[in-house]
């Protein structure tokens, strides 16, 4: 998944050289550069959703530990 979000942000930097008339090295470099940006921001994003998903998860089995040591009235 982190690859398809860093080609497309790879593939919108070159059509946004070759439509600004950017000399090709530059039209690559920006493209490669915004690659690698994408690629780490997906995997920011993905740590980020596994963090937050323990975190509810932990909070259910607490949640349902405070539960089970109550004593029934």
């Amino acid at each position: 998944m982190t690859f398809i979000i860093a080609g497309i942000a790879a593939i919108v930097a070159l059509i946004g050289g070759v439509l600004a008339k950017v000399d090709p090295i530059s039209c690559l470099t920006r493209a490669l550069l915004a690659f690698f940006l994408g690629w780490i921001a997906a995997q920011l994003w993905q740590v980020i959703l596994v963090l937050v998903g323990q975190g509810r998860r932990s909070m259910r089995s607490t949640d349902d530990e405070a539960e089970e040591v109550l004593p029934a009235a």
